[in-house]
């Protein structure tokens, strides 16, 4: 029998939502009338709960965006949760907490997936130069023809290096302290992360002319270790002499402390030791993205170009592409929602292409940033004033203080900004009152926080050591680097067009997600997996909790103690629903939260683990509670009112169903019987 389809099991789970909130509403009123019963007790009943919102259609966002997990998960918690200002700011809350403790999860994730992009193990070697020669003869003063080239642009494909510190979007951008040999960071001894991007500005830096980092410093650059690792100095030129903007990498040789001699320098080793040096993203860097990707302020204030706004554009429509994409065994896509598409490996150039909408959308995109406003679509499109100015002040602010401030803290200053975001004064003549902007800023906040991470992770520092490796690693390498292109250049050499060796020279953003598609597509969608299980875990405490409710009513009902052993049940059985732990996988994922819901009906049928088949006889059978359950998902599928009557009197057809149900298991309590192969007996 083929597998559902993510659309089936999407709905599948909120009809099980659905039902189960209303049975739940449904018992609270049989127990509230029978009680006024009991007591003679005419009054009308108050409304105990509110029928459940429906998901509004976003249906120009959809258009726009593809949906994914993200949005799956969103939904089922409006379910849970009701769709309210309050519900999404506690959501925000936790995928703030979650983003402002990426960091070291982030790290993982990039060692892992640089190794993987090189094509090389952790044992694979490369060669350096000693310390001891690049002192007697430094950088800038040996052969051209020697170091590692590699294009800025290919490291800062956002061309964030073009600003200075002393600017206001540097402020934000780069790292407080100021680079030097200081023994406090971690490169020379310390605890403290190198600020690398801002070592690299200034490298660029016209006084900074034809000086390597260690004349500007006083000593290569080392690991975590202690080790050297590389000296880099800004170029004009490269080995070919060929003209732009290089970093020149001179890898250096491990050295034994102990006797001087040279050690073994692997690929592993380096990178491990680069990147525990620096802090490869702070709550400053995703709190500027959040903002720039919401309100374009960052922009705006720095007044960026049309070229590096497109450039901005592309790379955030196809992240949102990646992160609709699915990793379960048969490596689907799903990028529209409902089709799956072809295998993951199967990601071909077409990938990257834009439509005409899309080219649309963008110029849209870039108009209103250019004219300082943001853009509400589900308010008929109305337009307000982007107040960039306040908003990367308190970015300013925050990376000032961040240095001293915990994790709390860190989520409350992100709170607030983003809170002021829609706090503008101008706002209030502009939007309708029936309109909430904060909640649709909100819920923008929590699907795009994975494109703010990514886009804040994929800076120069963090991308430095992948180019510098990869042009050293001769077998298995994903790419053939061709140090002689600086872009589509065509250089001929014996009559031999070597353009297609170029395809590692990186022009924008939307470029590199391209051509280091494997890398990007693993990156962005492990970042985006924490937070997909951060929102997984507030929705399955959600679910145990309606279902707790609904099976401490069947225990009442039947008095007997195996229920509470079934309770204990449904807490292992967590665990064993936890045993898929890659949340990028979007059927495992839709299956754990149906495996979840359907604990209702006996902990799920045929999908106990064997494990448990031995504790059979403790399951219920039959209930009227989860027969009446089963009623409502068919008469909600139906799209039969199910819930509290308008006026705030209870359904009382649900009511006559449940007290249906109730006296059918009563009579089959009482009178019925079962034949096995054993005789009759008693049904129970």
């Amino acid at each position: 029998m083929p597998s559902p389809d993510l659309n089936f099991l999407g709905q599948q789970i909120s009809g099980k939502i659905n039902s189960s909130k209303t049975a739940v509403e449904s018992l609270k009123n049989e127990k509230k009338l029978k009680r006024d019963a009991a007591n003679s007790a005419t009054e009308g009943l108050n409304q105990i709960t509110s029928q459940l919102d429906k998901v509004k259609n976003l249906q120009k966002r959809y258009q726009r965006e593809p949906p994914n997990s993200m949005d799956q998960l969103l939904n089922f918690l409006g379910q849970t949760q009701g769709q309210g200002s309050s519900t999404l700011k506690y959501l925000r809350k936790k995928i703030l907490e979650a983003a402002s403790k990426i960091e070291p999860k982030a790290a993982v994730i990039l060692k892992e997936e640089s190794m993987k992009a090189l094509g090389c193990s952790q044992e694979q070697t490369y060669k350096g130069v000693t310390a001891k020669s690049l002192e007697i003869q430094p950088l800038p003063l040996r052969p051209q023809q020697e170091g590692i080239y590699i294009p800025v642009q290919s490291v800062d494909f956002f061309s964030n290096l073009k600003n200075s510190p002393d600017s206001p979007f540097g402020k934000v951008y780069y790292e407080k302290p100021e680079p030097t040999a200081d023994p406090t960071f971690k490169p020379f001894g310390g605890d403290s992360p190198f600020p690398m991007n801002k070592q690299l500005y200034q490298l660029m830096d016209s006084s900074n002319a034809s000086r390597a980092l260690s004349q500007i410093l006083g000593t290569q650059y080392k690991g975590k270790s202690g080790q050297n690792l590389f000296d880099v100095q800004y170029t004009k030129t490269n080995s070919f002499g060929v003209t732009g903007d290089y970093f020149r990498v001179m890898l250096l040789d491990r050295d034994d402390a102990t006797s001087g001699t040279t050690i073994v320098n692997k690929v592993g080793q380096f990178i491990s030791d680069y990147y525990s040096t620096i802090n490869l993203v702070d709550s400053v860097d995703i709190g500027a993205q959040i903002v720039n990707v919401i309100s374009g302020a960052m922009d705006i204030k720095a007044e960026v170009g049309l070229g590096q706004l497109q450039n901005q554009s592309k790379f955030a429509l196809i992240v949102q592409r990646i992160l609709g994409l699915c990793f379960d065994d048969r490596r689907e896509i799903d990028v529209s929602g409902i089709a799956k598409i072809a295998e993951l490996d199967g990601v071909d150039d077409t990938f990257f292409d834009l439509n005409e909408i899309d080219l649309r959308n963008i110029d849209q995109k870039i108009s209103n940033i250019q004219n300082g406003v943001m853009e509400f679509e589900d308010c008929d499109n109305v337009k307000v004033p982007v107040d960039a100015d306040s908003l990367v002040n308190q970015l300013i602010n925050f990376r000032d203080v961040l240095s001293a401030t915990t994790t709390e803290e860190k989520v409350k200053i992100l709170e607030t900004l983003i809170d002021s975001i829609s706090q503008n004064p101008e706002w209030k003549t502009r939007i309708p009152n029936s309109f909430n902007a904060s909640l649709s800023i909100d819920k923008d906040v929590i699907k795009k926080i994975a494109l703010a991470v990514a886009a804040a992770i994929l800076t120069p520092k963090n991308l430095l050591p992948l180019f510098t490796l990869m042009s050293v690693i001769q077998s298995g390498a994903t790419f053939t680097y061709n140090q002689a292109v600086t872009s589509a250049n065509t250089i001929t050499q014996s009559g031999t067009s070597i353009y297609n060796q170029a395809n590692n020279i990186i022009t924008d953003g939307a470029d590199f997600l391209k051509k280091w598609k494997t890398f990007s597509i693993e990156v962005i969608s492990k970042v985006n997996a924490v937070f997909l299980e951060t929102l997984f875990e507030i929705l399955k405490k959600d679910i145990l909790n309606l279902i707790s409710e609904i099976i401490k009513d069947i225990e009442r009902d039947k008095k007997l103690k195996k229920y509470a052993i079934i309770l204990r049940l449904i807490g292992l059985s967590v665990v064993i629903v936890q045993l898929i732990q890659d949340k990028r996988k979007c059927k495992p994922l839709l299956e754990d939260i149906l495996a979840i819901l359907n604990m209702i009906n006996g902990l799920g049928g045929p999908k106990i683990p064997f494990s448990l088949l031995s504790l059979c006889s403790l399951l219920p059978g039959t209930t009227p509670t989860g027969a009446f359950i089963n009623v409502i998902e068919e008469l909600q599928g139906l799209g039969i009112p199910t819930g509290t009557l308008p006026d705030g009197t209870p359904n009382l057809m649900l009511l006559y169903n449940l007290a249906t149900h109730k006296g059918i298991h009563t009579d089959e309590n009482n009178n019925g019987y079962v034949l096995t192969t054993g005789g009759v007996g008693k049904k129970i």
